[in-house]
């Protein structure tokens, strides 16, 4: 007997088959041609629907592409591992083994780079920027309840400049970050955020 959940069955395509498609094809374009050349009607070509199709389900072209990209990087969270240091090492191995991944780079630099040509698509991508300092955010601050961290530093400063080594060797060098790399960042920060025990 046929499998009713199959996507070879007979049959109207389901609608989470059909949200599938278009997000494929919205990511497969815009790896391929950049965020500029990715267009509804490009995208309803290449999914194979109708743009009312589309339009049922995302309001413009720049919510798409949001939907696409969470697609592509979810989430990441680092568990409590009981240590600052720690913690920052898994963080950037985590985004590292991340952007490894075909085409994560190139799109990920072309959101940011589209964000900061324009401004409606900075505002709608912004909450899915945010995930990475996020991230990082709740890390300084379990270092702080810890102790690992001194109370006062600056966490928005902090968080820029861990992510920022990240995304400079990602993103601008095209190197990564090797384990090697990920500990002496972290091995670093560590030293200069721990407590004065003099104090």
């Amino acid at each position: 007997m046929a499998d009713p959940a199959s996507p070879n069955r007979g049959g109207r395509p389901r609608s989470t088959d059909t949200t599938t498609a278009i997000l494929d094809a919205t990511l497969e374009l815009w790896r391929e041609l950049g965020y500029s050349a990715v267009s509804i009607d490009a995208i309803a070509a290449r999914a194979g629907v109708s743009k009312p199709t589309i339009y049922r389900r995302w309001p413009g072209r720049q919510a798409i592409l949001v939907a696409a990209i969470e697609r592509l990087v979810p989430p990441g969270e680092i568990p409590d591992l009981g240590s600052f240091r720690d913690e920052v090492v898994a963080f950037l191995r985590d985004r590292a083994e991340m952007y490894r991944t075909s085409g994560v780079r190139r799109i990920m630099a072309g959101a940011v780079a589209a964000s900061a040509e324009d401004e409606n698509f900075h505002r709608d991508v912004e909450p899915f920027l945010d995930r990475f300092p996020a991230g990082m955010r709740m890390i300084i601050q379990r270092g702080i309840a810890r102790g690992d961290v001194r109370p006062d530093v600056d966490i928005e400063l902090l968080t820029a400049m861990i992510n920022g080594s990240f995304y400079y060797r990602s993103i601008i060098e095209h190197k990564g970050l090797d384990n090697r790399a990920a500990e002496y960042v972290a091995d670093i920060v560590t030293v200069s955020v721990a407590p004065n025990d003099s104090a």
